[in-house]
């Protein structure tokens, strides 16, 4: 792929259809159940990306037989009960959040186990301090690099019990101890010291363990934390478990019809989806879209002509989302002000900034405090965007890139390092031009 990378805007409103890939979230958190799991699980809808090889990678390093297969976008797991083959291992998880924090809970239950788990210089920035002092509390031995990784984890098996943990960081953090917790000896009680972390993630981690098996009567949730008791393993499943479409991939088109007009069905998504970030499409209701739900389904609609309002308030709850629509604010009638996203500073990159900097390329009025984003829209000017191996932000400035800010067809905005989507929708550019091409072919 050439980069940097040239988005051909659209000329015509965008008419055809899209599938979103499975969703990471998901199929990360159903593979280190699978390996919990008693038996073979047959995971389908799998996304492959490097986030998810990575998980794929770290458990076969771990001694489990994982079968995955790209074609059929299904991954093979043979579970055994909570049990972890290799009691010794290194592994590398470049900067997945996901497999980082989430290999750190599922390693601690290891009877002898002592791994090293280490992953790219942004990895190691990335914070993991908190869950590992929690999972110390619950009886395990882990040793952080100044509160980063590289980390050491000498383990056997977690006690459990009643532990605190700040998980404002990440609620990755509770999710991670959550699939853990059926495992530990006592199961485990959380108490959340600060009430705020997004519970959206959270509250999906919950719903995958009930559809592994635990019933409802071993899970309890509040404001004031989590509980989890013991429990059998989890059940596997060999007939096959769906994973969801990716709904903040489903973003970008969701915002899309938003920034180009026209109709666009993305298949794959659904209205009480497990994700949190399905919340986004409301927003674009707020800036005028309209959206018909099927039962796998969504139909965008946004007509010509339309002119969308500015978008206010907290994107917190789906923050992966906010730079989907701070990326198409130069395209609203007023400024835009996305709040509550402090945390997003301390991910793949600080997107905050990555964002800043990219509006300020085209030409837009920007201002950035700590935990918040304004946009105030200016004339677009022709760029090359700086992603700073963010796929988020790669993905959504190709969404802007796809509005026809010079009125002639031609490219005016070039994304640097268009491979970084690999982490989560390896072929996005690939789709996103295949929808224009669709698009022109259906105007004729």
């Amino acid at each position: 792929m050439q980069d940097p990378y040239p988005v051909t805007p659209f000329t015509t409103p965008v008419q055809g259809s899209v599938t979103v890939p499975g969703s990471k979230s998901i199929t990360n958190r159903a593979l280190i159940i699978a390996a919990l799991a008693d038996g073979e699980t047959l995971l389908q809808n799998c996304l492959f990306s490097e986030d998810t090889e990575i998980m794929v990678k770290a458990l076969q390093d771990l001694g489990f037989d994982v079968q995955p297969d790209p074609q059929a976008k299904t991954i093979r797991v043979i579970g055994l009960a909570g049990e972890i083959p290799n009691k010794k291992a290194e592994l590398f998880v470049g900067n997945s959040g996901t497999s980082a924090r989430f290999l750190t809970a599922f390693l601690c239950l290891s009877q002898g186990g002592d791994y090293i788990l280490d992953g790219v210089p942004q990895m190691r920035k990335r914070p993991i301090a908190d869950l590992a002092d929690t999972l110390n509390q619950l009886g395990t031995q882990i040793e952080t690099t100044d509160g980063f990784a590289p980390l050491r984890i000498r383990a056997n098996g977690l006690a459990g019990g009643r532990a605190s943990i700040d998980a404002s960081s990440s609620s990755q953090f509770v999710s991670a101890l959550v699939m853990a917790a059926p495992y530990a000896e006592s199961g485990i009680e959380i108490v959340m010291e600060d009430t705020s972390v997004r519970r959206s993630y959270i509250d999906m981690t919950l719903a995958m363990l009930k559809q592994f098996g635990v019933p409802k009567s071993a899970l309890s949730a509040s404001e004031a934390g989590y509980a989890i008791q013991r429990h059998t393993p989890y059940q596997a499943k060999p007939d096959g478990y769906l994973v969801e479409g990716d709904a903040s991939a489903a973003s970008y088109f969701f915002a899309l019809p938003v920034a180009v007009t026209g109709v666009l069905e993305i298949h794959g998504v659904t209205q009480d989806s497990l994700q949190g970030d399905i919340a986004f499409s409301g927003r674009m209701e707020e800036a005028g879209a309209y959206i018909v739900w099927d039962k796998r389904s969504a139909t965008v609609h946004y007509e010509p002509g339309a002119q969308p309002e500015s978008l206010e308030g907290s994107f917190y709850p789906y923050s992966d989302t906010f730079l989907t629509a701070a990326a198409i604010a130069p395209l609203f009638n007023g400024t835009t002000t996305i709040e509550e996203i402090g945390h997003t500073r301390h991910q793949e990159c600080d997107r905050i900034a990555a964002m800043a900097d990219g509006l300020q390329r085209v030409g837009q009025k920007v201002s950035e405090t700590e935990g918040s984003l304004t946009i105030t829209p200016q004339p677009l000017q022709p760029a090359t965007i700086a992603t700073y191996h963010d796929h988020r932000v790669a993905m959504s400035f190709g969404i802007l890139g796809s509005y026809d800010a010079l009125g002639n067809g031609q490219a005016w905005l070039q994304i640097e390092d268009p491979t970084c989507c690999k982490k989560t929708f390896p072929d996005f550019f690939q789709v996103l031009e295949k929808l224009r091409q669709d698009s022109l072919t259906a105007a004729r």
